[in-house]
């Protein structure tokens, strides 16, 4: 007898179902389109941020009007001294000779033989020492300036360490070993002849007291090392004093820094100092603030293209938002600031917009713009008498397109909100299908069978009714 054989599969059940998918996901590829157009929107708006961010950054850098009233120092000569200074500094020359600097006193025990310390009491007692032409004398200040160190050891390094662990003493310690005996110093903290110390020791630190105003003795057990005194200077031949090297109030919103003296038998460092207007930190803050507006302009250029040729648009072209801004940034630059008696919109200062909707600076214009005093571009940038100055005005701007408030803040809620909602809308649908792929997977599988089962079914039949006897064929 005839068997029943398996013949197989009698349809691709895989590719009828994923034809039918195919269609069935068309949906499901446009909402991912969609979502991905959204994320492109999204992308672009942080940049558009990032750019705004950098703008209000070199915005903020021209609040400062002391940038456009800089001033700067140089020194020539054997001067003795460097010098800086500040905005309101006049502009001139200045001849200064350096007479001596400022010092602070120091002292030492004898070179000789080394001071052994034992437990006793070391005060310290601040003043200056006169001369009235009679003799030298020690002037404690009024009111007194002392401090005192009860020691209970008996090394020197541990009395060094004693005096430099009291920062209420006023003098610092060292221990040099000049090869025949370790010598203790003891030098003040400050310079000036009014910073001058005197030194009374007790019990085992009484070969420690010190007067500076006492004749030198060789027997002396403490001696003086250096003396406390004063800067000397000469300005245009006007000798002035000082207790300390920097000094700041001789010549206004200049600081003259002391750092050499005359050698004998030079009785005087002799330098010229020249103050003159400085225009780099205004200009460096200008074009910070032009590169990062030119950031902007190309950033939302290029997020807002449309290429006419290939028919494609950029994530924002059409975008109302990025115009707005753009629109708003345009007028902000291009309007005159109302209010202000001396400039009063950027194209004064040399600032203007090229064809291409960029910034550029004019050198030239911007230097003679700052040079005079009736465009006072100090406060065309930073405000005067009550009136917002430029960069005041356009930083209110930028905070309402980037503050968490702001605009852009605005939109991208909605984008993100409108990117959840597609995503939902995307799995919902996602799962619709992967139900519906395995309903036509059971569906096919199971016709296939059927279809199968009738081949098989028909093969038999057609293989029975081979081997019946013809009908003609004898018997």
């Amino acid at each position: 007898m005839a068997t029943i054989t398996s013949g197989g599969s009698i349809i691709d059940v895989n590719a009828i179902v994923s034809g039918l998918m195919s269609v069935e996901s068309r949906p499901l590829t446009l909402l991912a389109q969609k979502e991905a157009s959204y994320q492109a929107k999204l992308s672009a708006f942080g940049q558009i941020k990032g750019a705004l961010s950098s703008l209000q950054t070199a915005t903020d850098g021209l609040k400062t009007a002391t940038r456009f009233s800089a001033t700067k120092a140089s020194v020539t000569g054997d001067a003795g001294f460097t010098a800086s200074s500040s905005p309101g500094a006049s502009s001139g020359s200045y001849a200064v000779d350096v007479l001596q600097m400022a010092k602070i006193q120091r002292v030492s025990t004898p070179t000789t033989s080394s001071f052994t310390p034992a437990a006793g009491k070391l005060t310290i007692e601040f003043g200056a020492v006169k001369d009235d032409g009679s003799g030298k004398t020690f002037e404690s200040d009024s009111p007194p300036r002392t401090a005192s160190l009860d020691f209970e050891g008996s090394t020197l390094e541990e009395l060094r360490d004693a005096i430099n662990g009291d920062a209420t003493l006023g003098i610092k310690a060292n221990i040099i070993n000049n090869g025949t005996a370790k010598q203790l110093v003891l030098s003040g903290t400050a310079t000036g002849a009014d910073m001058a110390f005197k030194l009374t020791g007790e019990g085992g630190l009484t070969d420690l007291s010190f007067d500076p105003a006492a004749t030198p003795a060789p027997t002396d057990p403490m001696y003086s090392v250096q003396a406390a005194q004063d800067a000397r200077i000469r300005v245009d031949g006007i000798e002035v004093t000082r207790g300390k090297n920097t000094i700041t109030d001789v010549i206004d919103n200049v600081t003259l820094t002391l750092n050499k003296e005359p050698v004998s038998p030079a009785t005087s460092l002799t330098g010229t100092l020249s103050v003159s207007d400085d225009q780099s930190a205004a200009k460096t803050a200008v074009e910070a603030f032009v590169k990062a507006y030119n950031e902007v302009a190309s950033t939302l250029s290029s997020l807002t293209s449309y290429n006419a040729e290939n028919k494609t648009g950029a994530a924002l072209t059409g975008d109302s938002t990025a115009r707005n801004i753009q629109n708003q940034l345009r007028n902000v630059l291009g309007t005159s600031i109302a209010g202000l008696t001396g400039a009063s919109s950027l194209s004064q200062v040399g600032v203007s917009f090229g064809k291409d909707g960029k910034l550029s600076l004019d050198d030239t214009k911007f230097t003679a713009a700052l040079g005079d005093p009736e465009k006072d571009v100090a406060a065309f940038f930073t405000g005067k008498d009550g009136v917002k100055g430029f960069a005041e005005t356009l930083s209110t701007r930028l905070d309402a397109f980037i503050d968490t408030d702001g605009l852009l803040n605005s939109r991208t809620e909605g984008i993100n909100s409108t990117i959840k909602s597609l995503t939902k809308q995307y799995d919902t649908m996602e799962a619709r299908l992967n139900r519906m792929e395995e309903r036509y997977r059971l569906q096919y599988s199971n016709l296939d069978t059927l279809l199968n089962g009738l081949t098989q079914t028909s093969t038999y039949l057609t293989q029975q009714l081979a081997s019946l006897p013809s009908a003609s064929k004898p018997q």
